[in-house]
């Protein structure tokens, strides 16, 4: 915090102890059993402190949700700080960043699961955070060429974003009914077919196009 003057500090740590104390107390009994007095209690502040930095109980859950979100994209961003060069290797890698920020917060990760799942007011705005990074996380392999080109990125995000959600979800709720090890090569298969080109592809999508360059030159000449 350092550059912060002193009131600027302090509100930042309030605001930090209201969202750890909303988040424990939403594991613990439920977004619905937790009244923002208890929340309040718990952070060590008035209840109309937490009114005044969120809005409401509401407002808190949002936030809650928002900050997850942007935890497990740093995460994620931190495999694209030295990505593997070979395209199957970084789409496990991404996968396995996100499986790896699961397990280390698994209380946590359970409850911005379920509560992203249920798609109401409070978790639209998340939903839209996390697709947008992920669209941001697509157009940058675009242009590093690592990234098929023939692609929406907006609409590639959405469902990708959809899918993890879906299964994380799922096995987070039935960790019996696959291994750790099955999730990611399944998710890493589906993110790998979707963005990548295979090697065939890429070839034939070469060759396509030079025909067609080729067609449009001969037209061009008769």
């Amino acid at each position: 915090m350092q550059g912060l003057s002193t009131r600027q500090q302090r509100k930042a740590e309030t605001r930090y102890l209201l969202l750890q104390a909303g988040l424990e107390l939403f594991v613990e009994q439920g977004y619905e059993g937790t009244r923002a007095v208890k929340i309040a209690s718990r952070a060590g502040v008035a209840v109309g402190t937490l009114y005044l930095h969120f809005g409401d109980k509401a407002g808190l859950l949002q936030a809650i949700l928002l900050q997850g979100a942007s935890e497990l994209h740093e995460r994620v961003m931190q495999v694209y700080e030295n990505p593997p060069s070979d395209p199957t290797a970084l789409a496990q890698a991404h996968i396995e960043a996100i499986v790896r920020f699961l397990e280390e917060n698994q209380k946590k990760a359970r409850f911005l699961l379920e509560y992203a799942s249920r798609r109401d007011s409070a978790s639209a705005q998340v939903i839209d955070s996390i697709v947008e990074q992920i669209e941001h996380n697509i157009i940058a392999g675009i242009k590093m060429g690592v990234y098929r080109p023939d692609i929406n990125p907006a609409l590639a995000a959405r469902a990708e974003a959809n899918m993890n959600l879906g299964l994380l979800t799922w096995w987070m709720e039935n960790p019996q009914r696959a291994t750790r090890e099955e999730i990611i090569e399944t998710l890493t298969k589906f993110r790998a077919s979707g963005l990548h080109y295979g090697r065939e592809h890429s070839h034939d999508a070469d060759s396509s196009s030079l025909a067609a360059k080729s067609g449009r030159g001969s037209d061009g000449d008769s």
